[in-house]
């Protein structure tokens, strides 16, 4: 297809600078860095700095839904915040792409809940707009392959925000079997987790999403989707019914 591949090193910023030579529009995915603190941010500056470099055009960058809220408890909302004002202040062209939660991590959770019949997390009557990985990479794909949206931070859901009560009817209503959810506290939801064999730490970190959804930071909905990628969104029962052998763990 005339792709020409090329290695690179995030920790490497000379290396950086070579692989993207002759680089028009570029894609920077955030890397899965999270510890320790800081590394994320260094890895994803030298990535804006070898573009500056290399001359790229036009950078896009996969962000996270309303990270430029201060109050937003996500844990890794800083990242992504450093991230996006190193590009702002680049000069450089850019898109921040702020992805909502993937609908794919539903299915971290379903075989338990299935085989228990409960879903459990903190994340209260909060609502998220969950969108799905492809629908992102369609919208990140008509971004590289036709530019515009300069300066813009687009917001990329799913078509509906749903609370974890209504993913939970949802369950039930594709499998068969009864599922409801279970509201836990954020203590809660980090010693369940630890006692799955998690870290301490990976627990805290991760109960801090549905936290968010819980304080009103992941019930976004947009037409981003649409506009960009020319078709609806993928719903979340649409998702879980093409996916229902993987919501058994099978």
């Amino acid at each position: 297809m005339g792709v020409v591949a090329r290695a690179a090193d995030f920790d490497d910023p000379d290396r950086l600078v070579k692989a993207l030579d002759g680089v028009e529009r570029m894609l920077l995915v955030s890397t899965d860095a999270v510890g320790p603190v800081g590394r994320r941010i260094r890895q994803q500056s030298n990535a804006v700095r070898a573009a500056i470099a290399a001359g790229v055009g036009h950078v896009i960058y996969t962000s996270f839904t309303r990270v430029g809220d201060v109050a937003n408890p996500l844990a890794v909302a800083e990242d992504h915040r450093a991230t996006e004002h190193a590009l702002a202040t680049s000069g450089m062209a850019f898109t921040s792409l702020r992805h909502n939660t993937y609908t794919e991590m539903l299915l971290m959770r379903t075989p338990e809940a299935l085989s228990s019949g409960v879903l459990k997390d903190n994340s209260g009557d909060g609502a998220t707009g969950y969108v799905t990985r492809d629908d992102c990479a369609e919208v990140a794909a008509t971004l590289l392959a036709e530019g515009g949206h300069e300066g813009e931070f687009l917001e990329v859901t799913g078509p509906e925000a749903l609370t974890q009560h209504e993913v939970a009817a949802l369950l039930a209503d594709i499998t068969g079997r009864p599922v409801r959810f279970q509201p836990q506290c954020d203590d809660e939801a980090v010693s369940d987790l630890v006692k799955r064999g998690m870290t301490i730490p990976m627990a805290q970190f991760l109960t801090t999403f549905a936290q968010a959804g819980r304080e009103g930071f992941k019930d976004t909905v947009t037409d981003v989707v649409e506009r960009l990628a020319g078709r609806k969104p993928t719903s979340v029962a649409d998702f879980l019914r093409a996916n229902r052998a993987a919501l058994h763990g099978t």
